[in-house]
């Protein structure tokens, strides 16, 4: 064979691959809207659903169960994690006269079955209800509120309180640990907004607060919650912590440790201020 035979068998040869490129490449580009759409639809769909499943609790106080907490229906995020495998979540919060007093979230690992994971935010006892039967009973308050100490005054004006509470934020850092042994502890992120805001003007105890999260890809893991609430004639901040995940949490102020919740024992103890329903079925309308 000739070097100028074997020359144009190579040009031949390119010229077939690129026509094989321009021939498939607008079927390709065809075939990515279809799915893109049908990825939205079921996106959706899903979220529809795990709305639906949450607004089928219903939380009261443990003393009063007529008295139900407001369920807000709009997640307070929608998430993934791609570091544990979460292909898709929600969380969801339950207040009284604006103060939140618990949070669910629910996510799935195979968009079949879905944990729905549970966290007291309430200094009360209280009762998550579905079909008239209890599954969340927890007896100890899920949190408990420290004085920030060196913080400033609780401004007078909503938007410096807001960027107080940024600002507060921020010397707050968390860890996760999902294993055990010997794992190395992962950073969590602070997400720089709170996810909820609340005024608590009818409570003569608070004046302003907000939750914070401290996420792992996008999903919550630490709760920090921030509160101007009142000591003596005058308000001073306030801050409680909580996870929301089954690995054990740690956080710190600055270089103190503040709080240290262990890896969850999974034994469904309702009593337990956080709990973890596996394998549930998005309920749907």
């Amino acid at each position: 064979m000739t070097s100028r035979t074997s020359h144009l068998q190579t040009l031949y040869g390119l010229g077939a691959v690129v026509a094989i490129v321009i021939f498939f490449a607008p079927l390709r580009a065809l075939d990515e809207p279809g799915k893109d759409k049908e990825d939205e639809a079921r996106r959706e769909l899903q979220l529809k659903n795990m709305k639906h499943a949450a607004g089928a609790y219903k939380l009261s106080p443990a003393d009063d169960h007529k008295q139900l907490f407001k369920f807000h229906e709009n997640p307070i995020l929608r998430f993934s994690n791609p570091i544990l495998g979460t292909k898709d979540g929600t969380a969801y919060i339950w207040s009284d006269r604006g103060r939140p007093k618990a949070i669910v979230k629910i996510y799935t690992f195979n968009n079949e079955y879905f944990s729905h994971e549970w966290q007291s935010l309430s200094e009360n006892a209280l009762v998550a209800e579905r079909d008239s039967t209890i599954l969340w009973s927890p007896t100890q308050p899920g949190v408990r509120f420290e004085e920030i100490p060196d913080a400033p005054k609780p401004a007078a004006i909503v938007v410096e309180r807001l960027q107080q509470m940024r600002s507060l934020a921020r010397k707050f850092s968390a860890t996760y640990t999902h294993g055990s042994g010997d794992q190395k502890p992962s950073e969590l992120r602070l997400l720089a907004q709170p996810v909820f805001r609340f005024e608590t003007r009818d409570d003569p105890r608070s004046l302003d607060g907000a939750l914070f999260v401290f996420v792992q890809g996008t999903g919550p893991i630490g709760l920090l919650l921030l509160e101007a609430r009142r000591k003596g004639e005058s308000h001073q901040w306030h801050y409680a912590f909580a996870k929301l995940a089954g690995g054990a949490v740690a956080a710190k102020y600055g270089e103190k440790d503040i709080f240290l919740a262990k890896k969850y024992d999974h034994s469904g103890d309702p009593k337990q201020t956080f709990l973890i329903l596996n394998r549930q079925t998005t309920a749907k309308e």
